[in-house]
């Protein structure tokens, strides 16, 4: 009885991880396809006077993205064998609005306002490289000790 219970378990978790990894692809291809576009129509988006919006939205974009790792640390360590089910996904769908909207802000910032490639490339690494370490990993469920 007990492993007919652990096994239903395991089946949860695996589908759970496969719903937040395939939300977590499609947030990503949204973040290359806006800077795809952006790279597409920022020639015709020189603004002199607002060259210094795309500092303070690669500021903005690192204020978001680097705390989102630590977010999801923090939700993670309140979760039990009780409430993983429902809060497993509320954990990682918080450090994924963090990177995608500092992300998108500081590309639509520095392309869509005011040209810039070099900010924005920087903005779309950092959010790239923090959505992908805050996807869900294999052995969430086993390290949590649940």
């Amino acid at each position: 009885m007990e492993n007919n219970s652990s096994l239903v378990k395991e089946i949860d978790i695996v589908f759970l991880t496969r719903r937040v990894r395939i939300l977590g692809i499609a947030i990503l291809l949204g973040i290359i396809l806006i800077y795809g576009m952006g790279l597409f129509v920022s020639g015709s988006y020189v603004n002199a006077e607002l060259a210094g919006f795309n500092i303070i939205a690669f500021i903005i974009c690192c204020i978001f993205c680097v705390p989102s790792f630590f977010v999801k640390k923090m939700l993670l360590k309140n979760l039990n064998d009780k409430n993983f089910t429902t809060k497993y996904f509320n954990a990682h769908m918080l450090p994924f609005a963090m990177c995608d909207l500092g992300g998108l802000f500081c590309i639509a910032t520095c392309l869509f306002v005011n040209n810039n490639l070099i900010y924005a490339t920087a903005g779309f690494l950092l959010a790239v490289f923090f959505m992908i370490l805050n996807f869900p990993r294999s052995d969430d469920y086993a390290k949590l000790k649940v």
